[in-house]
Parts: structure tokens; sequence; C-alpha cells
């Protein structure tokens, strides 16, 4: 599907030329222009929750009482908003589990992966990144993301994985396991789920040893899968521990191409020495 079908990037947009391209920073004043009413409660089984009324374009927001962070809190409003005026969802009012609120897993429940996509548009405006599009992706531009748009790290680097031009992913790890990644276009590598690598710096994370606090290389084995992957093929990884949803987060940067050589070119075929191929694409060593 491309960008301009989307519903998703095509509401947003709508709601962004409606409200103002700032119009994230005055969530709960934007909310209740369009019927909805946040109100907080305490609660041990779900993030957030919507309530509408019947018959009437209006509802609830209810938030978690006990998210501490704010950005956390101001994502899940966003959220909520999404299932609130998305096309197909008008039915949908279950509560949002901890779990599902922030995550961009492709195989996560729909309804729920398109919310967060709303929120993460609507919170962090293409604008609001251009400029950091324009160097290699690093927390520290994600931190400078967050600082402006009060969002969180997680969805700040997600953000700007999922725009920028390098070949970049995030992953989400909790209990030593990959739980879900996102990639740029470009990145074109399945990163392996499951266990992680002992090679990896998130596993240290895990471990309580000291990790680097920039971009390192580490093997490519440890992070993608080994079809396909040339020999002593190294990715750069950032991984940073959350303590409050044991969790780590990492990002990962490839520098250099990973690829092998595509064995089934013809033989005299004039090859360039600064290209190698995955799937068939043919990727230059060089940005």
């Amino acid at each position: 599907m491309s960008e301009r079908a989307d519903p998703v990037v095509v509401l947003s947009q709508s709601v962004l030329k409606r409200f103002g391209i700032d119009c994230g920073k005055r969530l709960h004043d934007v909310v209740r222009e369009v019927g909805l009413e946040v109100v907080y409660r305490d609660a041990d089984s779900y993030e957030g929750a919507l309530l509408r009324i019947k018959g009437f374009p209006r509802g609830y927001v209810v938030i978690n009482s006990r998210i501490r962070e704010e950005s956390r809190r101001r994502f899940t409003v966003a959220h909520e908003w999404g299932h609130f005026i998305l096309p197909d969802q008008q039915d949908l009012s279950a509560p949002c589990q901890k779990e599902r609120i922030e995550n961009w897993d492709d195989d996560l429940y729909h309804p729920e992966l398109e919310a967060n996509r709303f929120a993460v548009e609507i919170l962090i405006p293409r604008e609001f990144v251009l400029d950091y599009l324009r160097t290699e992706p690093s927390f520290d531009s994600a931190r400078s993301i967050a600082g402006i748009c009060q969002t969180s790290l997680t969805a700040s680097i997600m953000r700007l994985v999922t725009l920028t031009s390098f070949r970049a992913a995030v992953v989400w790890s909790q209990e030593n396991h990959v739980r879900w990644y996102k990639s740029s276009p470009e990145f074109s590598r399945w990163i392996r789920r499951g266990e992680l690598n002992d090679a990896t710096f998130a596993a240290d994370c895990f471990k309580n040893r000291s990790v680097p606090g920039q971009l390192e290389s580490v093997p490519g084995s440890a992070w993608l899968f080994e079809k396909g992957l040339r020999d002593g093929a190294r990715i750069w990884e950032h991984s940073i521990p959350l303590p409050s949803y044991d969790a780590v987060l990492s990002l990962l940067v490839m520098r250099e191409p990973v690829e092998a050589w595509d064995d089934s070119l013809p033989a005299d075929r004039d090859l360039d020495p600064n290209e190698f191929t995955v799937n068939r694409r043919r990727w230059p060593s060089k940005r």
C-alpha cells in the first residue's frame, strides 16, 4: 500500500492540518475539542481504555494512574484517540494492555498497531524530525526529539529509524529475548527473534555488564540471519537498559555492506566491487 493510501497517514495529516503541527503538545485540549474527556483511574489490567457514549460522537479516555512517565501517559491518550477516529475502529472499545502500547511489532493486533502509528504521527510530526535525518540515527538525536516533542525515547528512536535513509533498526528486548523490531526500508534484513545472542550488547545489559555508551560494532550474525551474510560482517549496536519496563532498547546501524556476493550473477558480468546484493537488490557500499 502506498503512503498516500495509508489511512493512518492520511488521517493524521488531516488532524495536523486542522489542529496545527504542534497539536501533540496541546493533546488534552485537542482531544476535549473532538469530544473526549481524559480521566485517570488506578488499574491493574490495562494501560488505557476508550469508553464510547452510544449514539453520540463522544467518549472517555481512561488512563491508568500508575503510569509514571508523563510521555507514556500522553502517548496512551493519543493511542486511544486513534481508536476513536480511525476507520474500521468505530466499534472498538476494549482496554489496551501495557504490552500493546508503544509496540511496533508487525504481528501486533492490527487495530493496536494502527493506533500506535497514529499516536506517533501526531506526537512526532515528520517536520520535527527532518533536521535529524541528515545524519546517522543515534540515541542522542532521539533524546533531542523526545525533549522537543515530549515523547519517550522508544517512540522517538522508532520514529527516527522509520524515516531515516540510513540502514538502521530499533529492537525491543525483554527477558533476554527479542520481542519486536522495526527497521528502515533500506535495512533490508530480518533480525533474529527469540533469545539474544551472547555477542550482543543487549544480552550484556540483561546480565548487568558494562556496555558502550555509543554505537560499537558486533558480529553481524549476532543479530542477523546468516543466510546471505558475508563472512566477517559487522553491525553497529548501541543498547540501553530500561529498568522501568525490564527491557533493553537497541539501535542497530549498518555502516558497511553485510551481504555476500550473489553467485547467481553471470561470471562474465563486469562487477562494481562496491556493490553487494540482497534478495536481488543491489546496494552501494557507501551512501
